[in-house]
């Protein structure tokens, strides 16, 4: 088997954090990893990738169902009663 340290077109990582931004008709989404214990900036690596709002769709699903949960349910509107009146 083949050593992902020592074989760059094997890619592994951490996962530190991301970030999804609309881009037309697109989402950007830009990830944030590392190989190990970051101790500096060099050891972050940065992956920008573009998706169709489709594959943004589905890959957030698969990822609550990976993870045993559900979606939210979507925001309800509240009642033209609940609008008008003050809170």
């Amino acid at each position: 088997m083949t050593d992902p340290e020592r074989n760059p077109d094997i890619d592994f990582g951490i996962l530190l954090g991301w970030i999804a931004e609309p881009a037309g008709t697109r989402i950007a989404v830009k990830l944030q990893s590392t190989r190990k214990v970051v101790e500096k900036s060099e050891d972050v690596r940065e992956f920008r990738y573009f998706l169709t709002k489709q594959q943004a769709v589905q890959l957030g699903n698969y990822l609550y169902q990976l993870a045993g949960e559900t979606a939210p349910a979507p925001r309800r509107r509240r009642g033209l009663m609940a609008r008008l009146l003050p809170r």
